[in-house]
């Protein structure tokens, strides 16, 4: 939820409060005051971020985007896009994938969305797609973007980013480093000690991104099973973004972060000399952000516009050289690039693409997905 409440507790004489579970015994506290307090915890657990970019010239336009993509990343391309479209200014609402999804739907109800809508959660955007959510978005770029990267002329895909490992150079070496699954889950089962507390991924049921990486995981190898077996034995911790991971992999308070998002981990990596990343030989699943045009877009135009700069070769350029999001154009090179990416696991083993698709929908059934984060939950304490 976006809305927020607040409450004055001076007048009911009330102690302190250590716990929305605390029992009280002042007769003053009614169950309605407890619940806000759990609420608030809960608003301030998963803060939204927002931000507004004026038109460097008179405003004509207003274009809302709601992304779970960082801000900090995508206002490079914001100011790009303005000084292109100088006329329009932008307010950028950045949310993770889960509560980016129930905070559309929920507003989408009541007649008034975001314009442009970006996830790394492929799964949770289709279903909005299918669901009917979406305007049919005809683009003005020549056919040059894979045929797998969109789907019904409404979701598309506009990076080619890798799940990864990440490691602690400076703590994790030698035989220590896995160079794919199989090995990781030998490790931590001879290694029990030495990994305890130390390895981390996404909480899959607060990251739409960790559960599609997991539900995808489950379907391509028989290691799943046995892997969060092993994460559990050694007290996986558990993470509901990947910048969070990334802090605790530089700190040392991890060593190693399994199914990272790999555009992130490349950009820290850089700017860091404690972080490697990992490319698992066995596979490596390859995952889009998509984006679409809402259909109840407030300004559908300017919608549209951007979500056209966002795979157009100026847009996917600058995703490569300053974003660092891997870009899904295939005439755009680089390291962080589909080329980069192909080039880099020619020999290595083999890449998973994650295909845009109804296929996305078999674990966002609701009796399949309960089913499956009940037997998560179960191994995975």
């Amino acid at each position: 939820m976006s809305s927020f409440i607040t409450t004055n507790l001076s007048s009911a004489r009330i102690g302190s409060l250590t716990s929305c579970g605390h029992v009280l015994k002042q007769s003053q506290l009614t169950l309605a005051i407890v619940m806000t307090s759990c609420l608030l915890l809960a608003t301030v657990s998963n803060p939204v971020k927002a931000a507004t970019y004026p038109a460097p010239s008179k405003e004509q336009q207003h274009l809302k985007i709601l992304s779970s993509t960082d801000e900090s990343v995508m206002k490079i391309l914001i100011t790009d896009y303005q000084s292109r479209h100088p006329n329009v200014t932008i307010e950028y609402k950045e949310s993770n994938s889960v509560p980016l999804f129930d905070d559309f739907r929920e507003n989408y109800e009541q007649g008034r969305t975001a314009d442009l809508i970006i996830s790394s959660a492929m799964d949770l955007q289709i279903k909005l797609v299918n669901d009917g959510y979406a305007a049919t978005h005809i683009s003005n770029l020549p056919d040059t973007l894979p045929a797998w990267s969109q789907w019904r002329n409404q979701a598309f895909g506009f990076t080619y980013e890798p799940a990864v490992m990440v490691y602690n150079k400076k703590l994790l070496t030698g035989a220590y480093i896995p160079k794919d699954r199989f090995e990781l889950i030998d490790l931590l089962r001879d290694k029990t000690d030495y990994f305890k507390g130390r390895i981390g991924t996404y909480d899959i049921e607060k990251s739409g991104f960790g559960y599609l990486l997991a539900s995808q995981d489950a379907q391509q190898a028989s290691t799943w099973g046995r892997l969060t077996e092993n994460l559990n034995s050694v007290d996986v911790k558990l993470y509901d973004s990947t910048r969070g991971m990334l802090n605790a992999l530089e700190s040392g308070e991890l060593l190693l972060g399994y199914n990272v998002l790999g555009s992130y981990a490349y950009a820290a990596i850089e700017a860091s000399d404690q972080l490697a990343m990992i490319l698992p030989n066995d596979y490596t699943l390859v995952m889009s952000r998509v984006a679409f045009v809402s259909k109840k877009a407030g300004n559908p135009q300017a919608g549209h516009q951007f979500l056209d700069y966002l795979m157009s070769v100026q847009g996917q350029q600058l995703l490569a050289i300053k974003a660092r999001l891997y870009p899904i154009h295939p005439q755009v090179t680089g390291q962080a690039t589909y080329s980069g990416l192909q080039a880099a696991t020619r020999n290595r083993g083999l890449l998973r693409l994650i295909k845009l698709g109804p296929a996305l929908l078999t674990y966002q059934d609701q009796m399949k997905k309960a089913n499956f984060l009940s037997e998560w939950k179960k191994v995975i304490h």
